[in-house]
């Protein structure tokens, strides 16, 4: 697990990657981010706690004497290492606030943006650390078929949750294959292709998941269609067309309590559409097993 974290920092200054491959495992093992801003403390976030970083490597859970500060030199050498030394071809991420990293990883970038949204002036890096956990989705298979909706905080798993479930449909892992399509906008679910999907997995790397899904229902004939953060009305069509064609969808959406299931209206106007049929909620407390949600249920307001 450690080496999910020593790559995400092999993408940061030599300083930062000194000091941040020293501090302990246990504590790299649970690490979620990285987060570094100018003239300030580097903050990890470990089982969604903010945890400071000293300049020995030790790790605090109040502000030390001697943390480890972030000056403008570093965090602009960090941004042209995590861009390859080429900031101007992640320029079209960079205007969504975001930076593609290997093995489905990704950094947020906050700062000054020019009317045109590009980055003049960067201010702080949010590292976050993906990670493979093979079984983690093993509650949610007998869920998938019909739609499934993995709705969670930031933080609590949904791409890491989607990522598995995908593999295990693809591989036959419980008794049949099956064919799955994956709309992959920001290369996270892959990782670029870097991270194993399964053996009969497709994927389309585009930035409008609405196009992305019409062309993986109409070219690769999937049982499954899967995506990342469902969050426009273009999606929520695509997504009925789905239904419409007997295709299921698994698809994740940003909820940070189960009530807000009920008061969304995008998650509403999916539910009543009929494309899905359970909705899986995640704790933000890793390792807890999903809330199952079932479109009766949804209904009926059993959870509200």
């Amino acid at each position: 697990m450690p080496n999910e974290f020593n790559n995400a920092i092999m993408q940061t200054t030599e300083k930062i990657k000194r000091t941040l491959q020293f501090i302990p495992d246990d504590i790299k093992q649970c690490c979620e981010e990285i987060r570094l801003r100018e003239g300030k403390p580097v903050c990890l976030t470990v089982k969604g706690r903010v945890l400071f970083v000293c300049e020995s490597s030790a790790v605090c859970d109040v502000l030390p004497k001697n943390p480890l500060i972030i000056s403008k030199e570093e965090l602009q050498k960090s941004l042209a290492l995590l861009c390859k030394n080429s900031v101007y071809l992640h320029e079209a991420e960079i205007k969504q606030g975001f930076i593609s990293l290997p093995n489905g990883g990704r950094a947020g970038v906050c700062g000054v943006f020019n009317t045109e949204g590009m980055l003049v002036a960067v201010s702080s890096i949010n590292i976050r650390i993906a990670r493979e956990i093979i079984g983690c989705a093993n509650d949610l298979f007998p869920y998938a078929s019909g739609g499934l909706l993995i709705a969670g905080p930031p933080g609590s798993g949904k791409t890491t949750m989607l990522r598995d479930l995908i593999k295990q449909l693809s591989n036959g892992e419980c008794g049949r294959y099956y064919r799955v399509a994956v709309i992959d906008s920001r290369g996270e679910i892959s990782g670029g292709g870097a991270l194993d999907l399964g053996i009969n997995t497709d994927v389309i790397n585009s930035g409008d998941k609405a196009a992305g899904t019409q062309m993986a229902l109409r070219t690769m004939f999937p049982n499954f269609i899967a995506f990342d953060e469902l969050g426009t009305a273009e999606e929520l069509e695509s997504v009925k067309e789905c239904f419409n064609a007997g295709v299921s969808i698994i698809t994740t959406v940003h909820c940070g309590t189960k009530g807000e299931i009920f008061t969304r209206e995008l998650i509403m106007k999916i539910i009543n559409s009929g494309a899905i049929k359970t909705v899986a909620f995640l704790s933000q407390n890793l390792g807890e097993k999903p809330l199952i949600l079932t479109y009766s249920e949804i209904k009926n307001n059993v959870y509200n």
